[in-house]
């Protein structure tokens, strides 16, 4: 049986889509995202091009803020009409999702959310203002039974909060899912220098290093951290992984999305039959490493559950991470990273 295929589709737009949050650490830097977006209101359009790749579906949508993209209900709809497609929603969760928990794709359980806190991104409100509205919303997907994980961006300025946040998110049995910052976007020489924890080579001190490390898998830590670059390793992106951006152009993923593979809307586009070898420096994207082969971590099941992030923290005590069983592997990744 043939993998089901994993669509990142920006209905929403590119890296600058349009958001309601200020949230300088990622693509837009000093600014809101506000740019209109090119959905041109033909879902039987892009539901007739993806029924002509013939398979299963876990789309997902990310970039920007996709619950108050255009058309957002529509893309939603047209999903919920094929029992074989599901839909992951990348989400700051600022919108009241019951009109999603109503929809087929929520009736079916076949959505689910990533739910991103940005405490620092928080528009005209205060933090705990809009953390409010996050728990709030996440407690009517708990009641709806949507499977619902919380992510949360180990920004050197908001990695002070976490463990108040975690704590709430462990007492509700929500799980939770941390990822490295990683200054990757290029700023003003002064920036530079009055912020070095951000845009400078040590981005944590060691104490820091070593707690994410206990909430990392090693691939994660592997890849996800620069350690080890995926370059000419095999990879499943564009037989079982692609990225449709809005015009229905395809890349293979958001680690190298400028490498064309065609255009969704062509009828004799095709999904390839091979994998395909690695073009990208880094792989720091959770869906990207699971499709990225090596040998020593388990290979990827046949279907995409919400499940399958790399860097899940799975088990928790008392509100605190298990750290990851194999201790010495961990020390030595802790030894290989230039602090």
């Amino acid at each position: 049986m043939a993998k089901q295929a994993f669509i990142f589709w920006q209905f929403n737009g590119d890296n600058s889509s349009v958001c309601n949050f200020r949230c300088d650490k990622y693509y837009c830097y000093g600014r809101v995202k506000r740019q209109r977006h090119d959905w041109n209101n033909q879902p039987e359009k892009w539901e007739k091009a993806f029924e002509r790749l013939n398979r299963d579906i876990y789309f997902v949508f990310s970039y920007g803020e996709s619950m108050i993209g255009k058309g957002f209900y529509e893309c939603v709809d047209m999903i919920g009409k094929h029992e074989n497609w599901e839909l992951c929603i990348v989400t700051n969760l600022s919108q009241n999702p019951q009109r999603l928990i109503e929809s087929k794709l929520g009736k079916d359980k076949r959505v689910y959310i990533t739910a991103c806190w940005h405490p620092l991104g928080v528009p005209d409100r205060t933090k705990e203002e809009w953390w409010k509205i996050f728990t709030n919303h996440l407690l009517l997907l708990q009641k709806a039974d949507i499977k619902t994980l919380v992510l949360y961006l180990w920004y050197p300025l908001q990695i002070k909060w976490y463990p108040e946040y975690f704590d709430w998110l462990d007492e509700h049995n929500i799980r939770t899912h941390v990822r490295r910052y990683v200054p990757s976007v290029p700023r003003p020489l002064h920036v530079k220098l009055l912020h070095p924890r951000l845009w400078g080579n040590k981005t944590y001190s060691n104490a820091e290093w070593q707690y994410l490390l206990t909430i990392s898998t090693p691939k994660s830590i592997k890849y996800g951290l620069k350690l080890a670059s995926p370059m000419g390793r095999s990879c499943s992106a564009s037989k079982d992984m692609i990225l449709v951006k809005y015009d229905g152009t395809v890349g293979l993923c958001a680690d190298a999305e400028n490498y064309c593979l065609g255009n969704i809307f062509d009828p004799d586009f095709k999904l390839a039959t091979e994998n395909i070898r690695c073009p990208a420096r880094i792989c720091g994207g959770d869906y990207g490493l699971l499709h990225m082969v090596d040998d020593e971590f388990e290979p990827l099941p046949s279907r995409l559950w919400h499940d399958n992030f790399v860097c899940q923290v799975e088990d928790l005590h008392e509100g605190v991470p298990v750290p990851y069983k194999k201790k010495e592997e961990m020390l030595f990744w802790l030894g290989k990273l230039r602090y």
